[in-house]
């Protein structure tokens, strides 16, 4: 499930397609695409499992899938962001930048909007950002497939 994830962000930055509705793809891909490994996890504990599994066993199973997912999405968030595609981010805060300054920001705000957008639009935090999120979103979409498959097997 990783490698689609990273065919689809690189296939996006081959084609140039950042900043385009194109990208969307990409964000909204993932949760679908981690959503899928973590079913195919716990399909396969539940395979693998000699005897009756228990829900918190099911969870861990999918968690287990979410946090590899997370950590290496996390890690290729960073590499990309600081080796592949590096101009992203500035291009990112430049853009707002400058729309900060169509709406009429004074220098002072444009100053403190530059400096916040350099911590905020680095690869160190958005590789942050991605750990932290799909984590959490993992840890829900395990806890929603557990109980699913469980209610449709008859073992809740």
């Amino acid at each position: 499930m990783l490698v689609v994830s990273l065919s689809l962000r690189m296939l996006i930055f081959i084609q140039h397609w950042q900043f385009t509705k194109w990208e969307y793809i990409y964000f909204f891909g993932n949760p679908f695409v981690m959503m899928t490994g973590v079913f195919m996890g716990i399909r396969l504990f539940k395979q693998l499992s000699v005897s009756k599994t228990s829900f918190i066993a099911d969870l861990k199973s999918g968690i287990k899938v979410a946090g590899m997912y997370s950590v290496l999405m996390a890690l290729f968030a960073y590499l990309y962001y600081s080796y592949i595609d590096s101009e992203y981010l500035i291009t990112k805060l430049n853009s707002q930048i400058q729309t900060a300054i169509e709406n009429g920001a004074t220098e002072s705000n444009v100053i403190k909007h530059q400096e916040n957008g350099e911590f905020f639009l680095s690869a160190y935090f958005m590789s942050t950002v991605t750990l932290v999120g799909f984590i959490i979103l993992g840890t829900f979409y395990s806890s929603l497939i557990t109980f699913f498959v469980r209610k449709i097997r008859n073992e809740v």
